[in-house]
């Protein structure tokens, strides 16, 4: 169900922009006010009624998700120079084994298993060398997306190439889809494709970490220390994003440490491997709300 009502709603609290995912091998302080142009803390006003769960209403939902599987079809588009840049189709293949392992929870034994199931449908390769080195926002990335948007809301449009800022990908929220359904999907620097050469941020988890935010989550740290975090009651609030792997952590005075190892912080790809049952639960609440 995609009302217009719920999409009123949700905009409320989907207003602040996923945000691109900065380029790695930077240092903490010359990057991190700069990681998440436009991200504000959750709105206090923000009430999403599809979100909504209890302790036990979440318990609830996982247990009627336990052997239901929902197949999301990819799209993958190569965007490459007439000089190279592009991958091959194995190395998105191998990419799309890496976001179904993490999304079954197979990173982790402590991440909550989800019923996503990501499908490659095709992969096209386009040169355009302006198309290549896209930035989010930008006229290229505009024409990019017009020209190669595939399938509907519920179909993820994976794109992979440059871009001139340095960043390691950034991802449309499920409630933009209704005002701009051709820029909806994901877009990730190919060096952080697993085999890539992106360093601490090269066995595939940026793609992983877009698509939560395509499904609707919000960075772990989006609320800092406030009340509402990021509107997901079991993931611990965080002060500021996490870089490296700060284990031990603990930068708000509530419950629980930093959640560093969350695929929607910024950790390196070696320590991101869980997703909590409470996101979980939200990703499902707003594919059923925005792209079921």
């Amino acid at each position: 169900m995609r009302a217009v009502a719920l999409a009123a709603i949700g905009a409320l609290c989907f207003a602040a922009p996923a945000g691109p995912t900065p380029a790695s091998g930077q240092p903490d302080a010359s990057w991190a006010r700069e990681a998440v142009p436009g991200e504000r803390a959750v709105p206090a006003e923000c009430v999403e009624p599809w979100a909504s769960a209890t302790s036990a209403d979440v318990q609830g939902v996982l247990e009627t998700l336990r052997d239901r599987r929902v197949v999301v079809p990819v799209h993958a588009h190569v965007l490459r120079s007439a000089s190279g840049g592009g991958v091959p189709r194995s190395r998105v293949e191998r990419q799309i084994r890496v976001l179904n392992d993490a999304y079954a929870g197979g990173q982790s034994a402590r991440s909550a298993r989800s019923p996503f199931h990501f499908r490659l449908v095709d992969v096209d390769v386009t040169v355009n060398r302006s198309w290549r080195r896209m930035d989010p926002g930008s006229r290229a990335e505009r024409q990019a997306k017009r020209a190669l948007h595939r399938g509907d809301a519920g179909d993820l449009n994976l794109y992979i190439g440059g871009n001139r800022a340095r960043l390691l990908g950034w991802a449309t929220r499920p409630t933009e889809y209704g005002n701009a359904p051709s820029m909806d999907g994901v877009v990730i620097a190919r060096h952080t494709m697993p085999g890539g050469r992106g360093g601490h941020y090269s066995a595939g988890d940026v793609a992983v970490h877009e698509t939560g935010h395509w499904l609707g989550l919000f960075h772990t740290f989006a609320g800092k220390c406030g009340r509402r975090g990021d509107l997901v009651a079991d993931t611990p609030r965080e002060s500021r994003a996490s870089y490296t792997c700060p284990r031990g952590r603990n930068t708000c005075p509530w419950p629980g440490r930093d959640p560093i190892h969350n695929f929607l912080d910024y950790s390196y790809d070696r320590c991101m491997n869980q997703f909590t049952r409470g996101q979980v639960v939200r990703m499902m609440r707003s594919w059923h709300a925005f792209r079921g």
